[in-house]
């Protein structure tokens, strides 16, 4: 598989080509750029398999490569020293990533991936998912991200999601138009990754969208959804709640 390294320290590019060159054999480096519009033209040049890319870079970073090239016909990684909302990012929407120092094991397991997917359909393109994270990098928030089925990814609007539902290794997701997913992560994943304003973690076994709420109940101290589920509303989290509301 053929592959360029885009980072505009010297140095980060000579360690990550050592470690392609030493423990994934199947990488045939084709070229390296230090900044976007030359990694742009190499791209166009080489037609790789897979590019790696740094994100803080000058004049352009690494997520301006996505506005150069329409047609990404290429698997993208993201290598980067900084794990911030970026990279919680890059997770729901199904974008590799590596963080540096790199993990030789990750490493491999990040071209393995590549390779298995070029074996299988014979090309790499995901432009599905690099639609995904334009739309998520446009704005502070994320606004679609992709859910892991046991047969794929399944792309949603946040915004159609009405609730979650902790269950136990598993969380079920409840749409606006009452379609029910059960994925295989824990509640708390999606506590982390939701990162939306519209979402709010009411209890340690919900996170709801506030939405898609319809009435609070202060006897009881619950939440009743569009749907006229009833999400309970912990103690601790009362207070948050109310001032959501109350500015």
């Amino acid at each position: 598989m053929k592959a360029i390294i885009i980072d505009d320290e010297l140095r980060a590019r000579r360690v990550l080509k050592t470690l392609l060159t030493e423990h994934c054999p199947q990488i045939n480096i084709v070229g390296e750029a230090e900044n976007v519009p030359d990694a742009v033209q190499l791209i166009h040049k080489t037609n790789p398999d897979i590019v790696f890319s740094d994100i803080e870079m000058p004049e352009y970073s690494g997520f301006e490569l996505l506005k150069f090239i329409t047609n990404i016909d290429f698997a993208l990684i993201f290598v980067t020293a900084y794990q911030e909302y970026a990279i919680r990012a890059f997770e729901v929407s199904a974008v590799d990533y590596l963080l540096k120092p790199i993990q030789v094991e990750l490493l491999k397991k990040a071209v393995e991936k590549v390779e298995s997917r070029l074996q299988l359909t014979g090309n790499v393109e995901n432009n599905q998912k690099m639609e995904t994270l334009r739309e998520n990098l446009k704005g502070e928030y994320i606004t679609r991200f992709a859910l892991p089925m046991a047969d794929g990814l399944m792309f949603v609007e946040a915004d159609d999601i009405m609730y979650l539902i902790a269950e136990g290794s598993y969380t079920e997701i409840i749409f606006s138009d009452k379609k029910r997913v059960l994925i295989t992560k824990k509640i708390k994943y999606f506590e982390e990754n939701l990162i939306n304003p519209c979402f709010f973690r009411s209890h340690r076994s919900y996170i709801v969208n506030l939405n898609k709420i319809s009435q609070y109940i202060r006897t009881g101290n619950y939440i009743i959804m569009d749907d006229g589920f009833k999400a309970s509303l912990a103690r601790d989290r009362k207070e948050q709640f109310l001032k959501i509301y109350q500015g």
